[in-house]
């Protein structure tokens, strides 16, 4: 009888030895490019979308808006925040948010950089958070609107 109660048990806490590493969250890197297109929405705001490659997410789109804040200490430059929305290739989204600083670099060019802190998402990335930055450079093709291509690091958790 002792032998009966004494199997379950010691399967019960070997399950349960596994089974925290089973929904224990990880980091994995959060690095990849992209390029895609702006329009400026309004003299404060832009609406961006693009696509490109993120290491663990795959192949990727993405969608964004982007409010101007201040200015920045480069001349003519610019400080704004930017909501992004990620879609890995399975659907999964991935959210962040980025405080950046932009520079002119030329009449239509301009270098973009900052810090991204990633703030959830659905599916798998529901409860992911990370932090990384992003390097970016763009130029204008119009009074309104421009192309981008853009270098992300960091690392992401979930």
């Amino acid at each position: 009888m002792k032998r009966l109660v004494l199997i379950p048990t010691v399967l019960a806490v070997m399950a349960l030895g596994v089974f925290p590493v089973a929904f224990a969250s990880h980091s994995t890197p959060f690095n990849g490019s992209s390029s895609g297109s702006f329009t400026l929405t309004s003299q404060t705001t832009a609406t961006i979308t693009g696509t490109g490659h993120l290491e663990h997410l795959g192949k990727t789109s993405f969608a964004a808006t982007s409010t101007v804040t201040g200015s920045a200490s480069c001349h003519n430059g610019l400080t704004a925040t930017e909501q992004d929305t990620f879609t890995a290739a399975n659907g999964d989204k991935l959210f962040a948010s980025a405080d950046e600083v932009l520079c002119p670099t030329s009449a239509d060019t301009f270098a973009l950089s900052g810090p991204l802190t990633i703030t959830g998402g659905t599916g798998r990335f529901e409860h992911a958070s990370g932090t990384g930055s992003v390097q970016i450079s763009g130029v204008m093709t119009s009074m309104t609107s421009g192309t981008f291509s853009a270098t992300t690091t960091g690392t992401i958790t979930y």
